[in-house]
């Protein structure tokens, strides 16, 4: 089965390839390939030329602060009353708004006139966190920027009439990557011995990639619809999780000390204070997900490998 995806080299979809190469053909989309998800027309013309019927849509803003940034000047760009105007701001500035709904936006349509099934990536940060856990039949409330438009993009999904699957992952994190993930980057504070700040007032759940890419493949041959949790089987705060990666690791706890949300993201934006999302969902599928606990030490295990 071919695979045309949008944002194959970045954390997850570099790592979906190296994992299942052997049972899908990727095909990448990409501003490298001269396709830019802000380009209405060269999208279209790509994803109408590939004979692949599946649409993988996994690029996106994340950086939460950034996207916060670029609030004001998206509501002001919303504001305006000539699309044609929004539009060119839009492609010239690549705002959250921009990239994240527009661009989402753009692929949905795309994949309407050529027919293809879309898998969107989306994010457990669509949630607000008052509650004690989350099923995907919980209604979003997003309450920072970027968690907004991951969720316009999830609606514009759900209406479009398309076959579609979203993903909500949370956390995500590997043994290898050119840039870090929570986890290294917390391994490579420990061993420069910097000290850590962790807040103890932010419940995530944390997912092992590999449980990712391996859920992936089996919501495909299922041939699954709708929305899932893909996330780990473990819920902890940053500070739990921080004192698990020096214990596994062997590193100096010592480091860590302890802070709140209030404090640690003082002037930056908001954070949702319970995100403990339920993967029950796909396992009733038998889609296992590793706990935190599990993924550090197949982390630990394949860095191991390599350094031998």
């Amino acid at each position: 089965m071919k695979i045309l995806v949008i944002g194959l080299t970045g954390l997850i979809g570099s790592r979906f390839k190296e994992l299942l190469g052997s049972a899908y053909e990727f095909e990448e989309l990409s501003r490298k390939n001269g396709v830019d998800i802000l380009d209405k027309t060269t999208l279209l013309n790509s994803i109408s030329a590939s004979s692949a019927n599946l649409v993988l849509h996994i690029a996106a803003k994340a950086d939460v602060d950034s996207c916060e940034e670029d609030k004001k000047r998206d509501e002001e760009i919303l504001e305006f009353k000539d699309p044609l105007e929004q539009e060119k701001a839009w492609i010239k500035e690549k705002t959250a708004w921009a990239v994240n709904v527009f661009g989402t936006q753009n692929v949905v349509q795309a994949c309407q006139r050529a027919s293809k099934k879309i898998i969107y990536v989306s994010t457990d940060f669509v949630f607000d966190g008052t509650k004690k856990h989350y099923r995907e039949d919980d209604i979003p409330n997003p309450i920072n920027w970027y968690a907004k438009t991951k969720y316009e993009s999830e609606k514009f999904i759900q209406d479009s009439g398309l076959d579609y699957m979203i993903l909500r992952p949370a956390y995500p994190y590997r043994a290898f990557f050119e840039r870090n993930d929570f986890v290294r980057g917390l391994i490579d504070k420990l061993n420069k011995q910097e000290p850590l700040k962790m807040v103890t007032d932010h419940i995530m759940t944390p997912t092992f990639i590999d449980d990712i890419a391996n859920a992936l493949n089996i919501l495909i041959q299922t041939d699954q619809k709708g929305i899932f949790h893909v996330v780990g089987s473990q819920s902890v705060t940053p500070y739990d999780a921080a004192i698990k990666i020096a214990q596994e690791f062997g590193l100096d706890q010592a480091l860590i000390s302890k802070t709140t949300r209030r404090e640690y993201f003082a002037g930056k934006a908001p954070r949702p204070f319970c995100l403990n999302l339920k993967n029950d969902k796909i396992g009733k599928l038998g889609i296992e997900m590793s706990t935190f606990d599990k993924g550090l030490k197949e982390v630990k295990a394949q860095i191991s490998k390599i350094s031998i």
